[in-house]
């Protein structure tokens, strides 16, 4: 379960704004203002290419109803290309106040049921394991401090979902900590570099693309620098379905 938090994480990567607030799931996102009209639906092959090999997922994210004081989603993930035995999804049905929700209790309590299906087979409950596997407290973030923020302006993206106008942005941040390795202090320093092309024609958060960068890097004094550890994540719609569309 916890592997599908990470995937909807990697989906969508969005920009840190100031710090100081909560946010769910990514730094500038509230459940406030992610679209959860009945009938959305996005899916994004998402590739994460580190230490010179590369991964491909398959992620999907559904609205399937909303009514009724409640809101239904669906969450799946699968290695790319999809196959249908190797997907697992997870159905949660929760009180239609989790959209205001700010914090993991909050959001806790709004839960009123989660389900789970391997492959085909039918939703069953989670066992305990999986439950304990999905980490409320890792849905909600703070806002990343010191980030710097670019806009890219207007542009065409085009991706197998269609060719959309968005806008795009860039944020960058560096971090630098004193560590001990072997008895030995040295600096980790960690940068990430995200470039995210939002489109209102998308449902959910609007993501088009994103590209995430982070590198990493020990150095010691004295000592010739260490090639960085770099990892790059990127995520591609693949296909959409707005409420209004059928």
């Amino acid at each position: 379960m916890k592997a599908v938090v990470a995937a909807i994480m990697l989906a969508s990567a969005l920009p840190a704004p100031p710090a100081g607030a909560v946010d769910f799931l990514v730094p500038g996102v509230s459940l406030g203002s992610v679209s959860l009209a009945a009938g959305a639906r996005v899916s994004y092959l998402v590739v994460t290419e580190s230490f010179g090999s590369s991964d491909s997922s398959f992620v999907e994210l559904s609205v399937v109803s909303r009514g009724r004081g409640e809101v239904r989603l669906e969450v799946s993930t699968a290695p790319y290309p999809r196959r249908r035995d190797e997907t697992l999804t997870v159905r949660l049905r929760l009180s239609e106040s989790a959209v205001s929700a700010a914090s993991a209790g909050d959001f806790r309590e709004c839960i009123r049921e989660i389900r789970v299906r391997e492959g085909t087979g039918d939703f069953r409950e989670p066992t305990a394991a999986e439950l304990d596997d999905l980490s409320i407290e890792d849905l909600f973030i703070k806002r990343s401090e010191g980030a710097a923020r670019r806009d890219l302006g207007a542009a065409t993206v085009s991706v197998p979902a269609g060719s959309f106008l968005c806008s795009g942005v860039e944020t960058a941040r560096r971090d630098a900590r004193t560590v001990t390795l072997g008895g030995v202090r040295a600096e980790r320093i960690e940068e990430e570099t995200t470039r995210v092309w939002i489109s209102p024609d998308v449902p959910l958060w609007g993501l088009v693309k994103s590209r995430m960068e982070r590198r990493n890097t020990i150095a010691r004094a004295g000592a010739p620098g260490a090639a960085p550890r770099i990892t790059i994540t990127e995520s591609i719609l693949l296909s959409y379905r707005a409420p209004s569309q059928k």
